[in-house]
């Protein structure tokens, strides 16, 4: 599969437009696809995610980009991702992402309104960005890359390059990424 518009490391492929936190020259890219709203994707994130963040993320070993992949069967997955992607536009992307991660169970408009207010964003473009769905067509290609790239569900992941599926533990990630390092 050939990506023209994408930037490669290994075989992982994102946008410079799909939100990145790290280093950008960090030697470890995890590419993450992943659903607002799904259970496993908040496990991730609670029991994997923080700890990759301050191991390797924060470190400059690792960056992660996230690109969505809401599946239909979640309500409330394109709404956040559409939230998250506004929030993006104002350099808030990584706080909003948490925000949804650590309160799955409250996901609706009015709370990303809350939100959005608590980070002090522009209320006035941030609500026109996420009443226009501006970003709608970028989170259909995030999901559409990544059903060609063999995303079958979320959470899925490259590790530059490799496929990793599954909310899996923090040891699968950090023995990869360590074999990576060695190289």
């Amino acid at each position: 599969i050939e990506y023209e518009n994408y930037y490669e490391s290994g075989d992982d492929y994102y946008d410079e437009s799909d939100p990145m936190i790290g280093d950008a020259d960090a030697p470890v890219t995890i590419v993450e696809f992943s659903d607002f709203q799904c259970l496993y994707c908040s496990r991730f994130y609670s029991e994997t995610y923080l700890s990759l963040k301050e191991n390797y993320v924060d470190t400059g070993k690792v960056k992660v980009v996230f690109r969505d992949f809401p599946l239909s069967f979640h309500p409330e997955a394109e709404p956040a991702a559409l939230a998250a992607e506004c929030a993006n536009e104002q350099g808030e992307f990584w706080a909003f992402h948490d925000l949804i991660f650590e309160n799955q169970g409250l996901l609706s408009s009015s709370i990303y309104l809350e939100w959005a207010e608590d980070l002090e964003l522009d209320m006035d473009q941030f609500t026109d960005c996420v009443v226009s769905e501006k970003y709608k067509s970028e989170i259909a290609e995030d999901y559409n890359d990544g059903g060609r790239l063999g995303i079958t569900g979320t959470p899925g992941f490259f590790v530059n390059g490799q496929l990793v599926t599954g909310a899996q533990p923090y040891s699968v990630f950090a023995s990869a990424i360590e074999a990576l390092l060695a190289e």
